[in-house]
């Protein structure tokens, strides 16, 4: 009996088989990308949810109240070209206010927004200039002005006593509630004519009226 022949695959048969077996290969090498990529984010998202964050202040009934922020400590100011004050009493908006070096009281007035109803301006003697580290304070009307400052800078203090109108300098009277350098220097101009021999007769300089000379009549004398 004769041997069959052999038994031989076509050549499409070949091609075929080999393009199945290396996209099989390929395929498996996709989804191990894939698997690896997905190992990786979960990792990345544990690890930032195990991070520590910060955390804000703590609300609620049993919360903590926050502290109140004070304006930063004011160092060297007044050497750089500023000083700072306190403007108080009847302003829109008190507290800390900075300013050149050379500004006067007025500055302070408008730096802290302007006076609020009832602020009693003529207590106060606007064109002094500033001292680093007072306190003004703009009074109601009907309220006792404070006086300028004295001994200490700032410190709001009255004199050791009252002005004499015939000793007293003209940077001296220009620290009075109401006195400017302008009535200042005419005080001083007065009595160069005509020496003080009692307090009422403020009322004969230019620029002082009743009003004024109320809150002058116990800061000054004539000795």
């Amino acid at each position: 009996m004769a041997d069959p022949p052999p038994f031989v695959l076509p050549p499409d048969g070949v091609r075929a088989r080999l393009g199945a077996l290396l996209a099989g290969a390929g395929r498996q090498r996709a989804a191990v990308a894939v698997l690896a990529l997905a190992a990786v984010l979960g990792a990345g998202a544990v690890w930032l949810r195990a991070a520590p964050r910060p955390t804000g202040p703590a609300e609620g009934p049993g919360a903590a109240p926050a502290a109140q922020t004070l304006p930063r400590a004011v160092r060297g100011e007044a050497a750089a070209g500023r000083v700072a004050v306190h403007v108080a009493g009847r302003v829109r908006h008190p507290g800390l206010v900075r300013l050149a070096a050379g500004s006067r009281v007025l500055d302070a007035v408008r730096a802290a927004g302007g006076t609020r109803p009832g602020a009693d301006l003529d207590a106060v003697n606007l064109a002094r200039k500033l001292v680093d580290g007072e306190q003004i304070r703009i009074p109601a009307r009907g309220e006792p002005a404070a006086a300028a400052p004295g001994g200490a800078p700032g410190t709001g203090a009255a004199a050791a006593g009252p002005l004499d109108l015939n000793t007293a300098t003209a940077e001296q009277l220009d620290t009075l509630p109401g006195v400017g350098e302008v009535t200042a220097g005419r005080i001083v101009a007065y009595r160069s004519e005509h020496p003080f021999t009692s307090v009422d007769e403020l009322l004969e300089v230019p620029g002082i009226g009743q009003r004024r000379f109320e809150q002058l009549k116990d800061l000054v004398t004539v000795g």
